[in-house]
């Protein structure tokens, strides 16, 4: 069991590192991007199959406004992903091009573009609604993970600014400019602060619809007893 979490937890880590590389690359390295569009892809299959036990359970669950957060963002991300998947064998220069030329680059471009800027906020969403704390962690050591996560989630605001995110969510550009001045570095780390953003502000969601759960069955436990003793 603890052999095959650890494994969980390396493809989970791989994952999140190749996707931020994959947009990090997106339009300064055509042949790494497109590698690592297909080692992202074979991660994300990698991990559903690892994860399968969990998704057939949410599936089957009779509670599922409970899980329903998990259902729209996997539903999304299918979505994404098969669009991506489509949109890559039109697009593709290297990795592909043993292929027959597939028309409608046009539109396949702004599909890519659309597709992969929702997949990066969705997947990271999917982070941050799994994000577990230990409950019998040391102070100082939450203290310290609060105010990593403070502080990567305010980088991660104005990295959103810097990478122009909402004009990419939003479908506002369609032929996005490649900026070779910036080092890959720094666009690396920008990405990744989005990414923390995004997985912070969704594990307060979680916290959220954990807590108002709780209430739930707390209220409806009282009303019950109080039912008994009239």
């Amino acid at each position: 069991m603890k052999g095959n979490r650890a494994i969980k937890i390396a493809v989970d880590i791989a994952m999140s590192t190749v996707l931020v590389a994959t947009m990090s690359t997106a339009l300064v390295q055509e042949v790494p991007h497109e590698w690592l569009g297909i080692a992202l892809f074979v991660l994300m299959i990698a991990h559903a199959v690892l994860n399968r036990k969990w998704i057939l359970g949410i599936l089957r669950s009779r509670r599922k406004a409970l899980y329903a957060p998990h259902l729209v963002l996997m539903a999304a991300l299918l979505v994404c992903l098969v669009g991506m998947i489509v949109s890559s064998l039109v697009l593709s220069k290297h990795v592909f091009a043993f292929l027959p030329a597939l028309p409608g680059a046009s539109w396949a471009r702004r599909i890519h573009m659309l597709f992969s800027y929702w997949l990066f906020v969705l997947a990271f969403a999917h982070v941050g609604l799994h994000i577990r704390v230990p409950r019998r962690m040391a102070p100082w050591k939450l203290w310290v993970m609060r105010v990593a996560a403070a502080a990567g989630a305010v980088y991660g605001v104005y990295a959103f600014v810097q990478l122009g995110m909402f004009a990419y969510l939003t479908g506002r550009v369609q032929f996005a400019m490649a900026d070779f001045a910036t080092p890959l570095a720094v666009t690396f780390a920008r990405h990744t602060g989005v990414a923390v953003l995004v997985a912070v502000v969704f594990y307060g969601v979680q916290v959220a619809l954990t807590a108002a759960g709780r209430c739930k069955s707390a209220q409806g436990k009282r009303d019950n007893q109080g039912g008994e003793t009239e």
